[in-house]
């Protein structure tokens, strides 16, 4: 009897540190949404779906433990949920945070004199931010052309919608920057045993 209660004692911690993870890892997505956090931080978020896998494997015999676990498995499946939904509309440029910068920034400059407008600076860095997205949106269209010629040239579909692939790649943009700390991926074309992929290479500062 003693040693089942050193058992639950134990897992009763890893719960606890479960949840404490759980915690910390919505307050630094909360951060990344507001901008205050520049990467991602999806090696932590893969990290707690490896020990929910975990847990669940091992198969939790304590009633109270059990509901504790599905509670806190539950809680995360929410915070998944909310957190794609979120970075969804960060891509579209729609997350209520930055359409309310954007408004922000609309009524003031409206309500200001032509010497009141945003500095030479301000509007440089807009307008690079505007430059960045549309050479970001002209090179996933020039992959997904060149992956497309590469299958049909292998005999391969070329089914496929170019906002399904787009998704697909940002995804994994998202998260080799957060695994390598980079701010920047290319994506390469390359046939292997008569098949055309796509392989992604993290790019290092200059």
């Amino acid at each position: 009897m003693a040693r089942i209660e050193r058992m639950n004692q134990g897992l009763r911690g890893r719960l606890d540190e479960l949840e404490q993870q759980m915690f910390v890892l919505k307050i630094s997505y909360e951060k990344y949404f507001c901008g205050i956090e520049r990467v991602e931080p999806y090696r932590d978020r893969e990290a707690l779906r490896r020990v929910i896998r975990e847990l669940s494997e091992e198969g939790i015999k304590n009633a109270t433990q059990q509901f504790k676990y599905q509670g806190l498995k539950a809680r995360f499946q929410i915070f998944e949920l909310y957190w794609t939904r979120n970075l969804k509309m960060m891509e579209a440029g729609t997350h209520p945070k930055m359409r309310f910068k954007a408004d922000k920034r609309a009524a003031v400059a409206a309500s200001q004199t032509n010497e009141e407008r945003l500095s030479a600076e301000q509007e440089a860095v807009l307008k690079d931010r505007q430059e960045r997205q549309e050479r970001e949106e002209r090179g996933y269209r020039l992959v997904f052309e060149k992956y497309m010629e590469a299958r049909k040239q292998c005999g391969q579909s070329a089914d496929l919608g170019f906002d399904a692939v787009r998704e697909a790649l940002s995804k994994q943009v998202r998260q080799i920057k957060s695994q390598y700390n980079v701010e920047s991926v290319k994506f390469r074309v390359v046939v292997e045993e008569g098949k055309a992929k796509l392989k992604a290479v993290p790019v290092a500062p200059k």
